[in-house]
């Protein structure tokens, strides 16, 4: 019976991410939403810098720099009085090109990925619900919701990419252990403001409060970010979020003048909710994003986690699906993923008590929110069956560790080379060192001594997964491993 390979339910940055891998496989996809229109609120609002190496291989990363803010300082006032800029900390390295994140609204990473998706022929299907399914061992049956009636829709996967109220994982059962901080709450909200300069991310320190306002601003749009501290009234009740109460807190909290907030176009009431699912797969049917992990906003790693959960996921799934590789290879996603998703839990958690704690002093908290550790640029996967080291070498990049960035003698950048579908070989010693026959789906480049002194080590042969990890670190002498290791993922070509 002939099925839809991959119905990806949920079209934000994370099911997005992941039909852009899977259509520019030639990987027929469905993406649905049960949204009637696109979302504008700008909700998380950053991307980290391993998430912008991950827009980089898809040829967008450039467009998001461009609407985004990578430079935003912190401005500091107590009350009215201000007290100084702070500029945001960075850590400068020298294996990748972005060392800044970039400050943007969610729904423009959406609009751009949703632009990348259509320009490979795949259209994001709005008012479209799933509202049950079922699975046997060759394919996945859905029963979709839409405004002509119910449909079936029969797949080969289902990947659950719809949220922390996740429909997909509420069906398979897969628990979601963890906590909501009840006592922890904030107004968020979008709205223009007349009478501050868009140059900095704004905040007022409040004695009381601690925290008593932040405005930020984005450079694709006239729209700010609101965020402020949701505390209930006399009547122990919480106000609406909204521009009233937007306006309301404002003015008790800052007590600044000539400033005013208007055309509020989304408002919410967020909860710091900390929860993890115990299993990232069901037979066919996959979770991930906020369907799988929910994070503290403390970082900026709740989205990001999202786009690299995705990036993971869809060239395993791409290789399955042309029968380049077994179907156990879908199980590393969980493998490889779920202790990223519990450290980022971790690390999360770990930054909001800091912020929390900060807020409560009237310290303003946001600009210590980065660290080394929430690029996610040190996120590796030594742990995985994935990971082999054939060279012995304990010195220097490992496999699993994240593909190092540079630039060549030929002015090309070793990201240029991993750019694509395909696994890379990154080549140092003779040029007839190594045979192999994959036709175009592995690459092989020879690099001098200089590069090679990046990896630090004395392997000469490197494997660069698709996902821009290291998978096989082993001598050109390891031919027939070599080829072993890559016929886990690809069948060879037929020798004529």
């Amino acid at each position: 019976m002939k099925h839809l390979p991959v119905l990806i339910i949920g079209a934000g940055p994370t099911g997005l991410t992941l039909a852009c891998e899977l259509a520019r496989r030639n990987i027929q996809v469905r993406i649905i939403d049960r949204a009637t229109e696109y979302p504008r609120g700008s909700r998380a609002k950053g991307l980290q810098p391993r998430s912008l190496e991950v827009m980089d291989d898809l040829g967008i990363a450039s467009q998001l720099i461009e609407a985004g803010n990578t430079d935003l300082i912190f401005r500091r006032y107590n009350g009215k009085q201000l007290i100084g800029d702070v500029k945001r900390e960075i850590f400068p390295r020298t294996d990748t090109r972005y060392i800044q994140g970039a400050v943007l609204p969610q729904w423009k990473v959406e609009e751009t990925l949703r632009a990348k998706l259509q320009s490979l022929g795949v259209k994001v299907e709005l008012g479209i619900e799933l509202i049950d399914f079922s699975q046997t061992d060759g394919q996945v049956n859905a029963v979709l919701k839409t405004a002509q009636g119910e449909k079936k829709v029969d797949c080969a996967y289902m990947v659950g990419c719809d949220g922390g109220k996740s429909a997909v994982r509420k069906t398979l059962g897969i628990k979601f252990e963890g906590e909501t901080h009840e006592d922890e709450r904030a107004f968020v909200g979008d709205v223009q403001v007349d009478g501050l300069v868009p140059d900095a991310w704004h905040i007022w320190l409040h004695p009381e409060v601690g925290f008593g306002f932040a405005l930020c601003p984005f450079k694709c749009t006239d729209s700010w970010q609101v965020q402020t501290i949701a505390l209930p009234g006399a009547d122990g009740k919480l106000a609406e979020p909204g521009l009233d109460t937007f306006r309301q807190l404002f003015a008790e909290r800052t007590g600044m003048e000539g400033v005013t907030l208007k055309n509020a176009t989304w408002a919410s009431l967020y909860r710091v909710n900390v929860r993890m699912a115990d299993r990232f797969r069901s037979g066919r049917v996959f979770i991930a994003g906020d369907a799988a992990h929910a994070h503290s906003i403390a970082g900026g790693l709740g989205m990001n986690t999202g786009i690299q959960d995705a990036y993971n996921l869809g060239w395993k799934l791409a290789a399955v699906l042309t029968h380049q590789a077994d179907d156990e290879l879908l199980d590393t996603y969980e493998e490889e993923r779920l202790p990223i998703a519990a450290w980022t839990l971790n690390i999360s958690s770990e930054r909001q008590k800091m912020m929390t704690d900060a807020l409560k002093t009237g310290d303003g908290g946001l600009h210590t929110m980065a660290t080394k550790d929430t690029t996610q640029l040190n996120l590796n996967y030594r742990y995985s069956s994935l990971s082999t080291n054939l060279a012995q070498e304990t010195a220097g990049l490992q496999a699993g560790d994240r593909a190092p960035e540079a630039q060549l003698p030929d002015k090309r950048w070793l990201f240029d080379l991993y750019r694509g579908t395909h696994f890379t070989i990154l080549r140092f010693g003779p040029a007839d060192g190594l045979s192999i026959n994959f036709g175009d789906k592995v690459r092989i480049f020879d690099l001098d001594e200089q590069v090679a002194a990046l990896f630090g080590s004395m392997a000469n042969a490197y494997i660069i997964r698709p996902d821009g990890y290291i998978g096989l670190i082993a001598n050109l002498t390891d031919e027939g491993a070599i080829n072993s290791y890559l016929q886990k993922f690809i069948a060879p070509e037929p020798v004529i």
